[in-house]
């Protein structure tokens, strides 16, 4: 014997009400409660108006907020798939009243409401701050890559245009010929054939024209190098040893309950130029909440670019620290040897020791490596280098440690030297090592939960401007999760 449920065909004289379906503390509650005390005109969202009397009148756009609110929430991101839920899942039926816009109107507002949707992520950090959810006190950046809509088929450059080209060409007289061999036949047998023939033929006639078109920008644009057609703002990005197309997402993560207090989209495929750029978003966050305190800012290696630290220390109302890359990294240990000629176990630049008041470095055999001429500009990084060389390394009995050049040791360095030397310093200070440390701790929380938990590791929309609102929309939707992890429900509901 089974337990077996209810006929199909029993009449209820009694219906539940919608409000009964919904426990009192489910999250639907909040995110309803929510968005209906949002100002959203204010904030950027479009007013649909009513159509002037004609026809349908439009949905409005906190219910359509709604739906996208708990579709992110609950993992999905997809309008067709969020269409279907309005109509079968109990909670966005009860969060839109039964109402069940389809798959384009869905679609539609998230892409007319790129703005808007920015300023969610924002205007929340109010509720979290008067909350108490924020310290301020330690702010870690860090970015990770996330996927475009742009698939590697879809990219195109100089040298790989004209290859496509003759292949495309020779696909077309092959068709050419067999379907002229198929009308010659004139037997029934080859009416299908044919058919699917000029298909493919009406295919790769329609690409070709594509690559006349993209063939024709390269030539236009000297400049260009590569074309990435499916989004156009996607840049080649490295993540986990995968090239894709796709973003530089950044993130500034407060250390007190790891939530986001500040995000970007970079099409640049590193973060060497990204630091600045974050902690000016801080600081308009820091405003916008009149938060006084001093802020510690702590980022990894991937942002020791040394002009833009020099720009933060010198600008910033933040304290900073971040990690020098590691002269035990093989491949720049190897590249920096052979530029400066080292032997393999010979000195490295770090064991020469410089005198600020002399403008000399002292080699470990205490020899002096005198500054020459005025500099030099470096092309791949723009900086002013200088070089200081040694004119005693012939008669040193260390020669063979320190270099294999036959006219003496040299070293090399920027003209911001001094000032990166005294900031390494204090990033290798017990403190700064203690931060940095704690780095990891802070800000890995959120790419963990968005990438690899929630399998957030692309985006839906295309263009750099609608994949900021995209990515500002996830980071809302991730402090949100936290948000309700950590606080009580029944407090959360009263400090809306």
């Amino acid at each position: 014997m089974y337990i077996n449920g209810i006929s199909r065909e029993q009449l209820y004289l009694f219906e539940n009400k919608l409000d009964d379906m919904i426990s009192e503390d489910n999250p639907v509650r909040f995110i309803d409660a929510y968005v209906d005390k949002l100002d959203l005109l204010k904030l950027g969202f479009t007013n649909p108006g009513t159509n002037g009397g004609k026809g349908r009148p439009p949905y409005n756009p906190s219910m359509m907020l709604k739906i996208y609110m708990y579709g992110y929430l609950n993992r999905i991101r997809s309008s067709r798939k969020l269409e279907a839920e309005c109509g079968r899942n109990t909670e966005l039926i009860w969060l839109t009243c039964r109402l069940a816009p389809d798959f384009k109107t869905i679609a539609d507002f998230r892409k007319d409401n790129g703005e808007g949707i920015k300023q969610i992520f924002r205007e929340f950090l109010k509720l979290c701050n008067k909350l108490g959810l924020l310290s301020f006190r330690c702010i870690a950046v860090d970015g990770t890559k996330e996927r475009a809509q742009n698939h590697l088929d879809n990219i195109y450059n100089k040298d790989s245009i004209d290859q496509i080209n003759t292949r495309i060409h020779e696909r077309i007289e092959k068709y050419i010929e067999e379907l002229e061999l198929n009308d010659r036949a004139e037997e029934a047998e080859y009416e299908f054939l044919s058919k699917n023939l000029k298909e493919k033929l009406s295919k790769l006639k329609k690409k070709e024209d594509k690559i006349d078109i993209i063939n024709q920008m390269f030539a236009e644009n000297p400049e260009l190098k590569t074309y990435f057609a499916g989004d156009s703002d996607s840049r080649y990005m490295k993540d986990n040893n995968r090239i894709n197309a796709g973003y530089n997402c950044q993130t500034a993560v407060d250390e007190k309950n790891n939530l986001i207090i500040a995000q970007d989209v970079t099409n640049e495929s590193n973060d060497l130029h990204q630091i600045n750029s974050m902690m000016n978003k801080v600081n308009e966050v820091k405003e916008e909440l009149e938060i006084e305190n001093q802020t510690i800012v702590v980022a990894d290696a991937g942002y020791f670019e040394e002009h833009e630290i020099v720009e933060a220390v010198k600008n910033s109302k933040f304290d900073i620290y971040i990690s020098h890359p590691r002269d035990s990294q093989a491949q720049k240990k190897k590249e920096q040897d052979k530029e400066d000629k080292i032997p393999a176990k010979g000195f490295r630049k770090d064991d020469f020791k410089y005198d600020k008041e002399k403008d000399v470095f002292v080699c470990p055999a205490g020899k002096v490596l005198i500054k020459e001429g005025n500099g030099y500009i470096d092309k791949r990084t723009g900086t002013r280098k200088f070089k200081y060389t040694c004119r005693e390394c012939d008669e040193c009995e260390n020669r063979s440690l320190c270099t294999n050049d036959k006219s003496g040791r040299s070293i090399k360095v920027t003209e911001f030297f001094c000032e990166i030397n005294e900031f390494r310093e204090k990033c290798n200070s017990d403190l700064g090592k203690k931060l940095l440390t704690k780095r990891k701790e802070i800000v890995e929380h959120p790419f963990g939960t968005i990438k690899h938990s929630w399998g957030y590791r692309y985006f839906m929309q295309k263009g750099k401007d609608k994949v900021s609102a995209e990515f500002s929309f996830i980071a809302f939707i991730y402090n949100l999760k936290r948000v309700l992890n950590i606080v009580e429900f029944d407090k959360l509901m009263e400090a809306i």
